[in-house]
């Protein structure tokens, strides 16, 4: 076979004209050292600070060097106990040191002032001017400490640090490391925290508030939890398992968590889900819940993943963005195991099999990419489907082909080598190489370097004459992945009593594979414990999907069948189906297979859905059987649907979903009975997310004045999103543009973005200068990504318009001309008789 090289496939649709190559930054000096003396006015959204910087010169140290500081006001620099010259551009402080930077660190003062940082610092008002609710916190990664503190703002300097903050007595300031010392001067508190270990800069951080806190130990690290004050009554609801995560992570990597403590601090309005800053991750409070919210809604996933950075993200660091799948794979792939360790081998499996539904949907939807690669222009860029699900796919993959325990290993020796250090790529292959004694090149080819993913198509069939199993499997990816990848997968043979289970290296386009049996298989599975990253598709008999599902101990390959059924309309299909709702083991196996009853539509399936909503109890499960119903333009499935929205008992997100569903089915009195529940009180406002969604299938002016009604800045950020989103369904609508026009401007990342899906729905050329719009201003890397494909899929679509027209026109022309040669011929017939 013909192995593919780096970079042979660099994917679809990521890159655009104006992208360029960025390679890893050249430190001007070393950094060993940083002090941060801040001084915080909540109210006026300011800060006066002095940054002391202790720098040494290395190898390219020249006369004049560079610190990070954007938009900010610089009062006085100081080197080394006397004031230098300087030169400032608004972004770049350049001090000239001259001959005075040694080789032995010196003192680097900056006294700045900032007033109304637009990144990396957000102030939270209270609505009520009180400082119950008053919040201010920050967020670093990627590049943006420099917004409020004078720095080096790149991963690859690392350095120890301590943050002094002064701030209204009545808040608690919490920053990275141990508390030295607190102390109340006149109406200020003073909070001094030390970090004595190296750390990347954009790990530095602050989070100021009212909190409640708790705290315990574990595994001989304290542990503090902090919440927005008056919520202490969430903590244990959401906190409760990150003892036995210490744990867990402790043994599984053989490194022990590497600091004194842990702080996880919820605050208000957080630009992501949760960021780990070293000893201190900061988390949405939207990760709080109440105790009915709890039924089918759970912390530990994002809190995992969090913890999990302590040690992949932190403890060692990508040199460079492009290498960020280190970080963030990583992360993704340590919570799925904690969650087998916790949960079970099938909730691991199906957390996997997520990861590639989310993976695959940015790869059909939007791009396809190399896991390594430096083309792009805002560094959140990176932090996409590949960087998370896919990077942890591929790294499931490899713990199988070097055996778990060698992976483990040679986790330990990586982590161990390179700790409080920066790491590339090639760090971690050569450690896997030498644990394992494996030359993993090919792998890092297939995998890392190249985009895309393998497609297998399998078939099998029973030859009794010859007493043969004959498997076909061919990969058949797309042209934007490797020709052929190698895959050394198990096929697991079912006999009625027994399994038999054959190792099989594919590394040709299409293999055929001979297997002897004495009798025939009852079925046969492909990569049965889905141990190898790769899409199967099975081209299999109805029977053998029946009884697959229904009899198969593989969770992976009862997903496969259960969502492989959705393409029969055979009623013994849907029994299967019905069946595996109601009495499978494992609830993600009914909620698929409820999901695929949806969409195999009609009476019969209609039905069981309506039998099933009355009988399942799991509210995962029925929030399968209620999106199901939505399929259906029907009034038993609308009245079963309200029945489920009015109910009070039923899970909060069942309940969102019955909505959503309610809307579908598009009867005449659902839009009212959805503006009945618009405002019902729930986890993150899902049920009134619900009803937004359900109305927008009405697509008429009720809807659009809600609608537009709840994209307003008083509402809720998640109801704003979906509701900006929902702007999308109303196409042609000049209000709808001037309203997305407006949104565009908001200062919220998420919204930017729900604006650009917004237009992606829409497909209207008028919606273009909006998109351009968020280009030149974007609120963070992934609404300008977002913007900038939507703008290249609205002129694709306008082009095909233009072709398909061109192309009726010719045929028309064709058809024109056919007519009158016929007429002409038929004449002539006509003149010879």
């Amino acid at each position: 076979m013909k192995m593919p090289i780096p970079y042979q496939k660099q994917g679809k649709g990521f890159v655009f004209p104006e992208y360029e190559p960025r390679y890893p930054r050249d430190p001007e000096y070393k950094l060993h050292h940083y002090i941060l003396e801040l001084k915080i006015y909540p109210k006026e959204k300011s800060v006066e600070g002095k940054a002391i910087l202790k720098i040494s010169k290395n190898n390219i140290t020249r006369d004049a060097i560079e610190i990070d500081a954007s938009e900010m006001e610089i009062n006085r620099v100081e080197f080394d106990g006397e004031e230098v010259d300087y030169h400032y551009d608004g972004e770049k402080l350049t001090v000239y040191v001259g001959e005075k930077l040694a080789s032995d660190p010196r003192d680097l003062i900056v006294e700045y002032k900032v007033i109304k940082p637009r990144f990396g610092l957000y102030f939270v008002a209270s609505k009520d001017g009180s400082m119950d609710s008053l919040q201010v916190w920050s967020q670093g990664e990627t590049e943006w400490n420099r917004y409020w503190m004078p720095i080096y703002d790149y991963p690859n300097n690392k350095a120890s640090s301590e943050v002094i903050i002064w701030v209204p007595k009545e808040l608690t300031a919490i920053s990275n490391g141990v508390l030295h010392e607190y102390s109340v001067e006149g109406e200020w508190g003073v909070y001094h925290w030390v970090f004595n270990r190296p750390h990347s800069t954009y790990l530095i951080a602050i989070a100021v508030g009212k909190f409640d806190v708790e705290e315990e130990e574990a595994e001989g690290v304290v542990l503090y939890y902090y919440v927005p004050h008056g919520m202490r009554g969430y903590i244990k609801r959401s906190f409760q398992r990150t003892p036995d995560m210490i744990k867990f992570f402790n043994e599984y990597l053989g490194v022990k968590y590497p600091y004194e403590n842990y702080k996880q601090v919820c605050v208000y309005d957080f630009v992501v889900g949760g960021m780990e800053n070293t000893s201190l991750t900061i988390l949405t409070k939207d990760t709080l819940h109440d105790e009915h919210a709890h039924m089918d809604f759970e912390s530990e996933g994002l809190v995992a993943h969090e913890l999990a950075h302590q040690w992949f993200g932190d403890l060692i660091t990508c040199k460079d963005w492009s290498h960020i799948w280190l970080n963030e794979s990583f992360a993704t792939y340590l919570e799925a195991l904690y969650r087998r360790h916790w949960k079970g081998y099938d909730e691991f499996i199906y957390r996997l099999i997520q990861d590639l539904d989310v993976y695959l949907s940015e790869y059909k939807r939007n791009y396809g990419r190399p896991l390594v690669y430096n083309l792009y222009k805002h560094s959140e860029e990176m932090f996409d489907a590949h960087s998370y699900p896919k990077g942890a796919l591929i790294l499931h993959t490899l713990a199988n082909i070097l055996g778990e325990d060698t992976f483990r290993r040679g986790l330990k020796e990586f982590l161990t080598r390179y700790a409080f250090k920066n790491v590339e790529t090639e760090d971690l292959k050569k450690v896997l190489s030498e644990v394992s004694g494996l030359n993993l090149e090919w792998f890092f080819n297939q995998y890392i370097y190249n985009a895309g993913h393998p497609v297998i198509k399998a078939r099998y069939k029973w030859d009794n004459k010859n007493k043969l199993i004959h498997i076909s499997l061919e990969q058949v990816q797309d042209d934007n992945s490797p020709d052929v990848y190698r895959l050394p997968i198990e096929v697991a043979v079912f006999y009625d009593d027994k399994e038999e289970r054959h190792s099989v290296l594919l590394e040709e386009k299409k293999q055929n594979i001979y297997l002897s049996s004495k009798k025939k298989p009852s079925y046969i599975l492909i990569d049965p414990e889905f141990k190898v990253f790769s899409v199967i598709n099975a081209d299999y008999s109805l029977e053998d999907k029946i009884k697959i599902l229904s009899q198969s101990r593989y969770v992976y390959w009862r997903i496969l069948m259960a969502r492989a059924l959705a393409e029969e309309k055979s009623i013994k299909a849907i029994n299967a189906l019905a069946k595996s709702v109601e009495e499978d083991r494992f609830w993600a196996v009914s909620y698929e297979s409820a999901i695929s009853l949806g969409k195999v539509g009609g009476e019969d399936a209609k039905s069981a859905l309506l039998r099933l909503i009355e009988k399942v109890e799991n509210p995962r499960v029925r929030r399968g059987i209620v999106k199901a119903l939505g399929n259906f333009r029907d009034e038993d499935a609308a009245k079963a649907l309200l029945k489920v929205l009015s109910n009070g008992k039923e899970s909060y997100f069942v309940r969102s979903d019955a909505a959503a569903s309610l809307g579908k089915t598009k009867v005449e009195w659902g839009f009212e009975k959805l503006k009945e529940y618009l405002d019902t009180p729930s986890h993150m406002e899902v049920i009134t997310r619900g009803c937004l969604m359900g109305m927008a299938e009405y697509r008429d002016e009720r809807a659009k004045k809600i609608i537009m009604e709840y994209t307003d800045k008083s509402k809720n950020r998640w109801v704003r999103m979906v509701a900006t989103q929902l702007l999308g369904k109303f196409s042609g609508d000049k209000d709808i543009l001037d309203k997305l026009n407006e949104l565009a401007r908001d200062d919220d990342h998420r919204i930017q973005s729900a604006v650009a899906n917004a237009c992606r729905e829409l497909m209207d050329l008028r919606a273009i200068p909006i998109l351009e719009y968020i280009v030149r201003h974007p609120k963070m890397g992934w609404a300008y990504k977002n913007a900038r494909i939507t703008i290249e899929k609205i002129r694709e679509h306008a082009e095909k318009g233009v072709e398909y027209r061109k192309l009726r026109e010719e045929l028309e022309k064709i058809r024109e001309e056919n007519r009158k040669l016929i007429e002409r011929i038929e004449r002539f017939e006509f003149s010879k008789s």
